[in-house]
């Protein structure tokens, strides 16, 4: 279903020989503390190791944990040059999570979690150096934030953030998350009708826009040898992008250079032009299907097309990089949200409003998390207004595009609506 994430290098911290060698190794280039931390890492990672063991974490999930802290001591080592590896600093803990939320939102959920892992197991282990009073700032600054599908202080299973299997050894396909068990909202369906479905499909700024870019590539358009506009018609393809859903949200603009933005959305237009066969890539030219180009003109054939669209825009913005039954924080917390967002109790949208008035006083995760529900938003996939929601008519295909991954059921009374047939009658 999807593609292979890209390899997560293995740490160091996991394996007790191959730091020390490292460490003999590079004894005359690096600083007696960072000695002194490699090797007091080296003495605690078993313990810590098998008490997530304890815990009942698979061997996955405590290599991912393993991993989390050799990343963060190579950040936390440079706010405090001689570490204390059983005495972690408030402030420089906070430095680090800032630092990680800046560089790569997404993954600060599981470096939050790791680092409270750490210090459980320190605490518990009668290892823990540091002040007492530290304990309770620590707790506070590795608490997850509130956002609209994550209550405060959820523990998020490291299980499902699993690296590459061949950079972790060989472990049963079992110690991996099942999505199916996890507690998903079911999408909510209102009565449907065919002049809803092809109104709002045909509305939709992802449908105006693909035949906006059909009409630019006309007879045919140069391409470079890997498939792609060269600079100049990029900046022309991206220019016939002209329709949007962002409403209310039109200052999320601010939140992207727009240069940097209009060519992002250009390249998932190209994608999904190929992958649902509206155009055919040559080694030099780009070419329309004329036969499915030209089919486009009945309300069936559209509405079909659409639902291609929609399902491929679904996968490219929640799953895209996952493989089936391997699922980072990220592909769960998007799914999640847009589950959310096409339940019976959308959440409302202050949330989102806040920061587009005030990015600069926003947390960077939740920013990261707003602009991707403005590029949701732009192309019509979630409207924006009191509450945040996925329009009715496109609410099946979520649903059949999210089932066979989580534990959901489609309710309602549009829950049973065959589209085809539906759209046959009209």
């Amino acid at each position: 279903m999807a593609k292979k994430p890209k390899s997560i290098k293995k740490s160091r911290f996991g394996n007790p020989a191959k730091a020390a060698a490292d460490a003999t190794a590079r004894i005359d280039a690096v600083s007696l503390a960072d000695v002194r931390l490699e090797r007091s890492m080296e003495a605690l990672a078993p313990g810590f190791a098998l008490w997530l063991e304890s815990c009942g974490r698979s061997e996955s999930s405590v290599d991912m944990t393993l991993m989390i802290l050799d990343d963060f001591f190579d950040l936390y080592r440079m706010l405090e040059p001689k570490t204390d590896a059983r005495a972690l600093m408030p402030d420089a803990v906070s430095e680090v999570v800032k630092a990680s939320a800046a560089a790569n939102p997404q993954a600060t959920f599981a470096m939050r979690s790791g680092i409270r892992d750490y210090v459980d197991y320190l605490v518990q282990a009668s290892l823990w150096t540091g002040g007492a009073d530290d304990l309770p700032a620590l707790r506070n600054i590795l608490t997850q934030p509130a956002w609209p599908v994550i209550e405060p202080g959820t523990d998020l299973n490291l299980d499902a953030v699993l690296p590459d299997a061949s950079m972790v050894g060989e472990g049963p396909e079992t110690d991996q998350p099942d999505p199916a068990e996890m507690d998903s909202p079911d999408v909510f369906v209102p009565e449907l009708t065919a002049e809803l479905v092809t109104s709002t499909m045909a509305d939709a700024p992802l449908w105006k826009n693909t035949l906006a870019l059909l009409d630019w590539i006309g007879d045919g358009r140069k391409v470079t040898a890997k498939g792609v506009l060269g600079k100049k018609e990029r900046v022309e393809a991206a220019a016939e992008l002209t329709h949007g859903g962002l409403g209310i949200l039109a200052g999320a603009a601010k939140l992207t250079s727009a240069k940097k933005h209009a060519l992002a959305r250009l390249n998932v237009y190209w994608e999904l032009l190929d992958l649902t066969g509206l155009i055919t890539i040559s080694a030099t030219h780009v070419h329309l299907n004329e036969d499915v180009v030209a089919s486009l003109d009945s309300d069936e054939a559209m509405v079909q097309k659409m639902r291609d669209l929609i399902s491929h825009f679904i996968f490219m913005v929640t799953l895209d990089g996952s493989q089936p039954g391997i699922y980072e924080d990220w592909h769960l917390q998007m799914s999640h949200l847009l589950l959310q967002f096409a339940s019976a109790a959308p959440p409302e949208s202050d949330f989102i409003l806040e920061a587009v008035a005030a990015p600069e006083s926003m947390d960077e995760e939740l920013l990261f998390l707003v602009r991707n529900i403005a590029h949701w938003a732009e192309e019509g996939l979630v409207a924006v207004g009191t509450h945040v929601e996925v329009p009715a008519a496109f609410r099946l295909e979520l649903f059949e595009m999210l089932r066979g991954d989580f534990s959901i059921q489609a309710v309602g009374p549009g829950a049973e609506t065959d589209l085809d047939a539906l759209l046959g009658e009209s």
